[in-house]
């Protein structure tokens, strides 16, 4: 063999080597990273406190999953809801408690859902086809009566803001079934969620905005009613 020969056959074996220390490289960089990542996952258990659970409570309501009053309180509703996520997840069902732990896949689970959720469109019932009307004889006409003036028309409202889960309410009913048709007490509560949905938009990241403007919005039509009560007094 000529020089020549041997000279190209050991630049040949010379970029082999090089090749080949450059995908162990990228292998161990990667691999690196992989660690990285799992050292961020939020696997960790997570003590149990009233203001997780009244996390807990809040993003399984936007789940659609009725865990009662959010109040922070485990009650017989909460345990449901919770179980039921759970099986719902294939996860495996432990009832939580005050004082103890909950696991930080679950959480993390739920999370990410309810921030799904919060971005999610609702779905628009499909229209049914048009049937064709029977002929009918006309009718006389009912006495009409005109309706009650609104009072708090001042106060802007979207019914979109009144939509929870698959219930569409109206201010007055959201107010009567979640406020015993108090508007203060109302107010008050919905200040204290109104934070709450604060500090829940930081753990879940910021598809939560949404919904903490929904809950600004809600909040200042109640508001405007109290005030509206209270100079009619």
């Amino acid at each position: 063999m000529s020089r020549r020969d041997g000279n190209e056959g050991r630049n040949i074996l010379v970029r082999i080597v090089l090749l080949l220390a450059i995908i162990v490289l990228g292998m161990a960089h990667e691999a690196d990273r992989l660690r990285a990542a799992d050292v961020v996952t939020p696997t960790r258990d997570v003590d149990v406190t009233p203001s997780l659970v009244r996390e807990i409570q809040y993003m399984m309501l936007r789940l659609g999953i009725e865990p009662g009053p959010i109040d922070g309180v485990i009650g017989p509703q909460t345990t449901r809801a919770f179980r039921k996520f759970q099986e719902d997840s294939g996860l495996p069902v432990v009832d939580m408690v005050i004082g103890g732990k909950v696991s930080g896949t679950l959480l993390a689970r739920l999370r990410n859902e309810a921030s799904r959720a919060i971005l999610g469109s609702p779905k628009q019932p499909e229209s049914p086809p048009p049937a064709s009307p029977a002929p009918a004889p006309a009718a006389a006409p009912a006495p009409s009566t005109a309706p009650a003036p609104d009072r708090f028309a001042a106060c802007p409202a979207n019914p979109v803001d009144f939509r929870i889960g698959g219930t569409q309410y109206t201010p007055d009913k959201y107010l009567q079934e979640g406020f015993d048709g108090s508007t203060a007490r109302a107010v008050s509560m919905l200040k204290d969620r109104l934070n709450e949905a604060r500090q829940i938009a930081s753990n879940i990241g910021g598809a939560a905005l949404t919904e903490v403007q929904r809950q600004s919005r809600v909040l200042e039509y109640f508001s405007c009613r109290l005030n509206i009560e209270q100079a009619q007094k």
